[in-house]
């Protein structure tokens, strides 16, 4: 082959499979992790900016700073793109937050990688995280009962999660509505 007809294979080959390796690098969580549930928090389930998917919100996403020890470095700003560690615990079968902390040798159990929406201090009040498992498509003729499933806290992200702390989200598990009882047998 002429030098000249390897430099064009090449140079249309190496972007593909750069391509390649990052859609390969995003499913690796499924094939090397185990599989968990995580709750989601009732939201305004559509982004009306990108179609049928649902925008999700977990327990982690936010909240108050006193209720989730969070482990960093003092008077240090952690900005969008600080890779973080949520600890998780299994508990009745769903993942529940534990701490926040800034390496991987402190993370412990199982974790997840996480980073600041925007900036965060261990002195901010509250905080508020992205894990790259907000969002999920969702068919259109099913919007009306995903909506009020997530309204009713029923609504369970199924994820992949590796020993380094990567997540796939696969899927949507919408627990069954309970029986609500007549008014005769309320008595």
């Amino acid at each position: 082959m002429k030098p000249e007809h390897m430099k064009r294979a090449l140079m249309v080959l190496i972007p593909w499979l750069i391509l390649g390796g990052m859609v390969f690098s995003a499913y690796l969580p499924i094939f090397r992790g185990e599989k968990y549930l995580l709750q989601v928090k009732p939201r305004d389930p559509r982004d009306f900016f990108r179609g049928n998917y649902v925008d999700l919100e977990y327990d982690f996403s936010r909240g108050e700073a006193k209720t989730l020890p969070i482990k960093l470095e003092a008077n240090k700003i952690y900005h969008f793109g600080d890779v973080l560690y949520l600890n998780l615990a299994k508990v009745d079968g769903i993942l529940k937050p534990v701490s926040l902390v800034a390496s991987a040798d402190k993370a412990q159990g199982i974790r997840l990688k996480v980073q600041p929406r925007w900036s965060m201090t261990t002195n901010d009040a509250y905080y508020t995280l992205v894990s790259g498992l907000e969002s999920f498509f969702a068919p259109k003729r099913e919007a009306e009962n995903w909506e009020k499933a997530l309204r009713e806290g029923r609504v369970f992200a199924e994820v992949f999660i590796d020993k380094a702390g990567n997540a796939r989200l696969t899927n949507l598990v919408m627990q069954p509505e309970k029986p609500k009882l007549a008014e005769d047998e309320r008595d």
